[in-house]
């Protein structure tokens, strides 16, 4: 059974398309991961002005925007980074091999399964993330006004759906490739 197309040039107009803005998109991504949280957590005065509503404090919390703050707030950025990292690696070799024509092949398949894990990773990361940065903008308040702020919202739940979804999704085309070569070898 063949499930690659001869040529990468023969893939659909619409789906060459899809690809490539996908590619452009994941590059976007990279630097924006690379660049972003660097930066916000190195001007105090951004950190002010979006900490708050970054990690879901109330107008009353007050924020104290110290030097440990920030260097606290990028440390705990960092495993969403290099998680973030890995996901877009993953679909960079994704849509590589996409763009190749090989849709089915196994290395296709693995960059999907790991693409998926890193997404389920960083949706269950991100809650406890936003915690750890209410942790480092209250700690240096007086006792009673420190706050470790905890929360699960719908786009937290697509997240984990989405991400599970591509897991069975990888998992189902595996099964495919197998059952194909399976009857490949009854003919």
């Amino acid at each position: 059974m063949q499930t690659t197309l001869p040529d990468p040039m023969h893939l659909p107009g619409a789906l060459r398309g899809w690809v490539f803005s996908l590619r452009l998109l994941t590059l976007l991504g990279a630097l924006a991961l690379a660049v972003v949280p660097l930066w916000f957590w190195s001007e105090p005065e951004w950190v002010r002005a979006q900490g708050r509503s970054l990690v879901g404090l109330l107008p009353e919390v007050p924020l104290t925007v110290d030097s440990r703050a920030l260097w606290l707030g990028l440390a705990a950025s960092l495993p969403g980074v290099l998680l973030g990292a890995w996901a877009l690696w993953s679909l960079w070799r994704l849509l590589k091999a996409y763009a190749q024509g090989r849709f089915f092949e196994p290395e296709a398949r693995q960059c999907l399964r790991r693409f998926a894990w890193a997404l389920l990773l960083m949706a269950l990361w991100v809650p406890l993330q936003k915690g750890l940065f209410g942790i480092a903008l209250t700690l240096g308040n007086p006792p009673g006004q420190r706050m470790l702020v905890l929360g699960l919202g719908w786009s937290d739940y697509l997240s984990v759906l989405v991400s599970v979804v591509l897991l069975t999704v990888a998992q189902v085309q595996a099964e495919a490739a197998r059952l194909a070569e399976e009857n490949a070898g009854f003919v």
